[in-house]
């Protein structure tokens, strides 16, 4: 309970100035997240939508003596804001990943993503997003980064959504093998400004 409280105070003081925010956990995994519209900021034209993204993801083990493994991600994502006639819409981003986990090693990334959109109606949504680096674009004691969300949005007011959704977080070190930072069924909400 107290993991939840202390997020909805982080998430809480994100507010000024974001186009959404988010909050989701599960049984040992708390995300918040955030995205702030540079459009009208930096008068962008219309034919995309640019967003600065910041997310925060902790992660333990019940019954474990590690220490919580913490993913720290800020990036910017194109998004189109045009939706087809079949409720498609797409958008590419980049984002640079801090990894923490109880290891000595020391891991930062800058995968690149691909977001999907498919509007089934106006009250509900399916989202999937991939992120990959490779060795190239792993630094530190890091090797490769992978990342794969999806979720089903469900608007119960004008400006806020539920959802359930499923992601997948690897990161490899050069020595220490692979890192599954989460693989796990979430649960959470998200407030659009």
């Amino acid at each position: 309970m107290k993991k939840i409280i202390a997020g909805s105070l982080i998430a809480s003081s994100l507010l000024w100035g974001s186009n959404s925010i988010e909050l989701n956990i599960n049984n040992n995994t708390l995300e918040l997240g955030a995205d702030y519209s540079l459009n009208s900021s930096y008068m962008l034209n219309d034919d995309s939508n640019y967003f600065l993204t910041v997310k925060y993801l902790g992660s333990e083990e019940e019954n474990s003596n590690k220490s919580t493994q913490r993913l720290l991600s800020v990036g910017l994502k194109v998004i189109n804001p045009y939706i087809d006639d079949h409720g498609f819409s797409l958008g590419l981003g980049m984002k640079t990943v801090v990894a923490d986990n109880y290891s000595s090693e020391s891991f930062i990334a800058t995968p690149l993503e691909l977001f999907a959109t498919y509007n089934v109606n106006e009250q509900l949504s399916i989202e999937t997003q991939v992120g990959y680096a490779p060795k190239i674009l792993t630094f530190l004691d890091g090797n490769t980064y992978k990342d794969a969300m999806l979720k089903v949005n469900y608007r119960i007011i004008d400006n806020g959504y539920v959802y359930v959704g499923g992601r997948k977080i690897k990161t490899e070190y050069e020595d220490i093998g692979t890192i599954e930072y989460d693989d796990s069924v979430f649960f959470g909400y998200k407030i659009t400004f």
